[in-house]
């Protein structure tokens, strides 16, 4: 029965082994299959972005061509000659290492212009495949070369060549890009990360371009077996196959994928021999793993049928037997208190064999029956908890062993299972020479301190680390720079744009983007840089390691081109752009706060100019934020003084000429500076809040003044989107009307276009609520926001104001007349009257009266002054006659 039962047991050992071995050996070859589809994918998008960008600098001079009205050979030969092109094209290709050089060729193949060299050689390439392909197809437009030695350095180049027309389709000549393979070939160098892996670069015509390790004989040779070539007659887009190479003869597992914008292949392979070794070397130990416990469990057959005849032959084995029945009923007396611990409990003899376990403890350990019996040796649980040994760190030497005799008294540890469990034991020895042993699981416990301490020093939904984890390492950078002289750089990240995200697509799709940034600059940053996330859409990022090639403009770009990417997700694409501040050690500061403050003011510069771009930190900077702190402090001051005053400007009728109104606009003389610009204070009363109580300061005296007008013309007043988010702003309004006595018609509030793309829903709501008192509302600068048609149709407005920008361009271009015509056509369709503002001149007034222009304001008309300067249009009746 027992040599049966070993028999069972070792064939089962035995299939167990096999099924794992042949489930390792599937896994194993689809990690290999994974991870060469997930390089080529990403090294085919760096050679797309790599030849898409001397496609641009081509681009470029095509179209200075193209603007230059280059029509024949004779003036393209001029044009394409020229030093200041030379001096633009080395310029242009100055950041691109894997660019050689930028050529430019005439019609007859000659060498017109060429980045590299001044004067210009004299060569002709008409011999060269991609000018016989060009020239002869008038269809074809790009071409991408042989690879061929350069003419001028000897070297392995490809070119991308674009054509060169007149406007009438006349072959001009070409502009070409010479990309160097040895480019590609020092970054596969790089990133191959093995010393089997090949990596491969074909024409969609199965030529080979490239190759590392090298292949002098291959490159240039259309190789059809290949299996890239094999690849793309199934799946143009790439794919993954095994294949014998008909380069080096190896089979060789291999992924490709092609290049989107360029009839390229990108290969990367694998020797099956090589990939697959770590497998056959878990198989072996699997199965040597296996052999040793079938041996193992035979030795323990012997020792199991040995140590029963032993035990036959002790005469003291009665002894044995009544003290195993004592314990027996011992452990039934206390077997429910023991059961139902929370802790799981062993007691050992000080023969090492098992006396108590409960059934806390095999349940943690999935013991089986025959091994919870009493006479259990210590030795033999041991290598059943082994089984479900995980990470090789812990207490394991205390794990069913017994205390030292000459050691503590009690001992302590924790150990991780196989399921990620954590068990804390604790180990006791008794005066007897025995043992207890209690075992606990502390999973939860554990986990949620390990919770803590992580949400403590990360941001919770990107896991980047918060300000506390940043503040620390920069800190700690620092003092090594300042003992190694090493530059460091902070760098202040914003992402343009982020607030329409949330506002347009909602606050899920925001953060799923703030995840995704976050990704992208974990991939992008280096071994000892660092980002965290500040806050809301603001990042900053720790550049470390610098000096050489790699400056802290470098890694700005780099950190703007990985976030300016296209992000896709929930069926849509969005597009949004990452300003960058930067501030160095030690040149800006040397203290963590000096850095961030000054990062932060260069990523506000970075923003006014223009997003999506980086700025350095510059001393001005500090010098102008104070200015500006300054200035918002007199201002704050400057509330309810005699330093605010309004000016009015009048508005007429164009058919009568009568004055139809004024709009009120703010000016502040300073005490100290005179006459500061709207377009300077308007802005920080904006961003500091004092808009509020400016804002209605100017309500109630443009009220207060044009209720004492014996005219009852009307009067215009400005809001801004942070006083329509008031909720009392209705009851501000009203309250104005009834101080001042003014009828409701006669009051119009300005409000822009941009309201209805960065404002609230509230806001919206609350012009309604506006309108309902019968004030009129107008929209201010109509055609410079985004959603123009639909805001018109959205609310129904008293009163459209073409923006100044068009009017200006009334007689200067054929444009700004069309603009300002369809404006004034649309509001005649939608019965809506138009003003329009900013003329200066007689012929914009005619223009504006010939195509029947409501009402216009301007310089021409009126400037801006105090109402004491226009007593004569609001006092009595006065015929102020435009003509």
């Amino acid at each position: 029965m027992l040599v049966a039962s070993f028999v069972v047991l070792a064939l089962l050992i035995a299939a167990s082994a096999t099924i794992f071995i042949v489930d390792m050996h599937q896994q194993a070859v689809r990690d290999v299959e994974r991870g060469l589809i997930g390089l080529s994918t990403v090294l085919a998008d760096q050679a797309d972005r790599s030849l898409q960008a001397i496609e641009m600098v081509q681009e470029a001079v095509i179209r200075d061509m193209a603007e230059a009205k280059v029509a024949t050979p004779a003036d393209y030969a001029a044009a394409a000659s020229r030093h200041e092109l030379h001096v633009a094209l080395r310029t242009r290709i100055a950041a691109l290492p894997q660019v050689n050089a930028i050529t430019i060729i005439d019609h007859t193949g000659k060498l017109l212009n060429f980045s590299r060299f001044w004067p210009i050689p004299e060569v002709n390439i008409a011999d060269r495949d991609y000018f016989e392909v060009l020239a002869a197809d008038p269809q074809r437009q790009r071409f991408v070369s042989q690879p061929v030695r350069n003419r001028g350095d000897g070297v392995w180049t490809i070119y991308v060549a674009r054509k060169v027309s007149a406007p009438d389709g006349t072959f001009l000549g070409l502009v070409l890009g010479a990309v160097e393979l040895g480019y590609f070939e020092r970054l596969y160098r790089e990133i191959t990360p093995t010393d089997d892996t090949v990596v491969s670069m074909f024409r969609d015509d199965g030529m080979l371009l490239v190759r590392w390790p090298q292949r002098e004989d291959a490159i240039g040779r259309i190789l059809p077996t290949t299996g890239a070539a094999l690849i793309a007659s199934r799946s143009p887009k790439g794919g993954v196959l095994r294949n014998v190479s008909p380069i080096d003869g190896q089979a060789r597992v291999i992924a490709t994928r092609a290049l989107a914008r360029y009839p390229l292949i990108l290969s990367i392979s694998r020797t099956e021999q090589e990939s697959l070794a770590l497998f056959r070397r878990q198989a072996l130990a699997v199965a040597a793993a296996a052999m040793l416990l079938v041996v193992c469990i035979a030795a323990l057959f012997l020792l199991f049928l040995r140590q029963a005849r032993a035990e036959r032959r002790i005469l003291s084995a009665e002894e044995r037997v009544r003290s195993e029945r004592d314990l027996r009923a011992h452990y039934e007396r206390f077997g429910v208190a023991l059961d139902n611990m929370v802790h799981g409990l062993c007691l050992f003899d000080a023969s090492e064999q098992l006396v108590v376990m409960n059934e806390r403890f095999a349940g943690l350990y999935a013991i089986p029956d025959r091994l919870r019996q009493p006479g259990t040796t210590a030795g033999e649980l041991r290598g059943c908890v082994l089984q479900q040994r995980g990470a090789a760190a812990g207490d394991w030497d205390i794990v069913m062993t017994p205390p030292p005799l000459n050691g503590p008294l009690e001992s302590t540890g924790v150990v991780r299972l196989a399921d990620d469990r954590d068990i804390g034991i604790l180990r006791v020895l008794l005066p007897d020479g025995g043992w207890i042993c209690t075992h606990e699981d502390v999973t939860e416990r554990r986990r949620s301190e390990e919770r803590l301490r992580f949400l403590a020093r990360h941001d919770v939904l990107t896991k980047l680390p918060n300000r506390l984890q940043f503040e620390e390492v920069v800190e700690r950078e620092l003092a090594i720079g300042a003992r190694t002289g090493a530059e460091v750089a902070l760098l202040c990240l914003d992402l343009d744009g982020f607030k329409q995200v949330n506002d347009l697509f909602g606050h899920p799709t925001g953060d799923r983007l703030l995840i995704e940034v976050a990704e992208r600059l974990r991939g992008l940053l280096g071994e000892r840089c660092l980002a965290a996330r500040l806050g809301g859409d603001e990042f900053a990022v720790l550049a470390t390691g610098l000096g050489g090639f790699k400056t802290p403009a470098m890694a700005a770009q780099a950190i703007i081109d990985a976030l300016s990417a296209p992000y896709t997700g929930d069926k849509r694409r969005i597009d949004i752009s990452c300003s960058v501040g930067i501030a160095s050690f030690p040149r800006d500061g040397d203290t963590y706060e000096k850095l961030l403050s000054g990062s932060d003011m260069a990523l506000v510069r970075a923003k006014k100019e223009g997003k999506g771009i980086y700025r350095f930190f510059e001393s001005i900077m500090d010098a102008a934020a104070r200015e500006r702190h300054q200035l918002a402090l007199d201002l704050r001051a400057a509330i309810g003084t005699a330093q605010f005053e309004l000016h009015y400007q009048p508005q007429f009728e164009v058919a009568s000429g009568r004055a139809s109104g004024f709009e009120a606009l703010l000016r502040w003389t300073h005490p100290a500076h005179g006459p500061i610009s709207p377009a300077q204070f308007i802005p920080l009363a904006e961003e500091t809040g004092l808009i509020l109580p400016l804002g209605e300061w100017v309500l109630r005296e443009a009220c207060r003044e044009a209720a004492a007008w014996a005219l009852p013309l009307g009067i215009a007043v400005n809001l801004s989107i942070a006083q329509l988010e008031q909720p009392d702003l209705c009851g501000t309004v009203r309250s104005v009307l009834e101080e001042t006595g003014l009828t409701p018609d006669r009051l119009e509030l300005e409000v822009t276009e941009s309201l209805f793309l960065k404002g609230s829903a509230r806001s919206q709501e609350m012009l309604r609520d506006l309108k309902a008192l019968g004030v009129r509302i107008s929209m201010d600068d109509f055609g410079t926001g985004y959603s123009s048609l639909a805001t018109l149709q959205a609310f129904p407005f008293d009163k459209i104001k073409i923006d100044r920008s068009f009017v200006g361009q009334i007689g200067v271009t054929s444009k700004g007349g069309a603009i300002v015509r369809a404006i004034i056509s649309l509001g005649e369709s939608l019965d809506i009257p138009v003003i329009a503002e900013g003329i200066e001149t007689e012929e914009q007034l005619a223009f504006l009266r010939q195509h029947r222009c409501a009402e216009i304001q301007g310089y021409l008309c009126g400037k801006p002054q105090p109402i004491a300067a226009y007593r004569g249009l609001v006092v009595h009746v006065k015929d102020l006659r435009v003509a």
